[in-house]
């Protein structure tokens, strides 16, 4: 669910400009919108920003990815914003944050360096040096400020990816109206033709979890592609759209491996083999054998 947008800002040695590219944003894009951000002081090298959406924004699985990566790296262009990680940005879709109110531990040591991940209001970085905040941060403060949620900074991004997908739009239009067309622009994840509706059987949760996974490590085996590709053929996708999933846990070009190809319309060879054999998706007792699956999964 795309409710926020979240932004990671390090520096390996100088967090001092982390926190200066924080105020330079807090300055020029979030006050002139009237936008309060979620602040964190990570307790390492660096501070976490969340932006959070008034009502959750529904976009095409197969564009969302690039509709967030676009979106940080036009930020980070227009503001400046020279330590909001690029890493972090690449792997927009999900990620993995530091708990609020959590002793920062020490990679190269292994034990608590004292400093603890503490979130602040917008006041507070703005009138503070790092001095101040990693001082503040000694404290296990158990400070904890829910998100204020923003009808404009929603409305700011949906009419990014607008212009990235070249829908018009005016100020009067909808945020509704505007998901719509995007929707009709992009096309959603639309079925196959050659599997009737009566066989198709939806992707289960631990599938698409597997795909997130793999997405977000860049790397996926040869039994795990299986897996995938027939979760998805017995889901009813199209070909181009089980290549589209491939190529985003890749991120390369298709080479010879047959599970997509430099052709954005045409599956790869084993996509292709796959169907053609007409093979059930793996059974619940098989992904459990395998570790994908386990006897609380709600997957059938």
């Amino acid at each position: 669910m795309l409710n926020t947008i979240w932004f990671d800002f390090d520096h390996n040695k100088d967090v001092e400009k982390c926190l200066k590219d924080v105020k330079k944003f807090i300055r020029r894009f979030c006050n002139p919108l009237k936008i309060t951000p979620r602040v964190y002081l990570t307790g390492g090298k660096g501070f976490q920003m969340n932006i959070d959406f008034w009502t959750p924004v529904e976009l095409p699985y197969h564009i969302k990815r690039d509709a967030l990566k676009g979106y940080l790296k036009h930020l980070k262009k227009k503001y400046f914003l020279h330590t909001l990680d690029d890493i972090c940005i690449n792997n927009s879709v999900s990620c993995m944050r530091r708990i609020v109110n959590t002793a920062y531990i020490s990679k190269i040591e292994d034990r608590p360096t004292g400093i603890w991940c503490t979130q602040f209001t917008v006041a507070q970085i703005m009138e503070s040096d790092i001095a101040e905040l990693y001082a503040y941060a000694m404290e296990d403060n158990g400070a904890h400020y829910p998100p204020i949620k923003s009808k404009k900074a929603q409305r700011n991004f949906v009419e990014f990816v607008c212009d990235m997908h070249e829908v018009e739009h005016t100020v009067s239009n909808s945020i509704d109206y505007l998901l719509n067309k995007i929707d009709e622009a992009v096309g959603s994840i639309s079925l196959s033709s050659d599997i009737s509706s009566d066989y198709i059987k939806p992707p289960r949760r631990c599938i698409i979890e597997l795909i997130e996974r793999n997405i977000k490590r860049g790397h996926s085996s040869h039994e795990q592609n299986n897996i995938i590709a027939m979760e998805l053929i017995n889901g009813g996708w199209k070909n181009r759209d089980i290549s589209f999933v491939f190529r985003s846990i890749y991120d390369e070009p298709a080479g010879d491996w047959g599970w997509y190809t430099d052709d954005i319309n045409k599956a790869g060879r084993q996509i292709e083999t796959l169907r053609g054999k007409a093979i059930n998706r793996y059974s619940k007792d098989k992904l459990r054998d395998i570790g994908l699956c386990h006897d609380k999964c709600d997957c059938v």
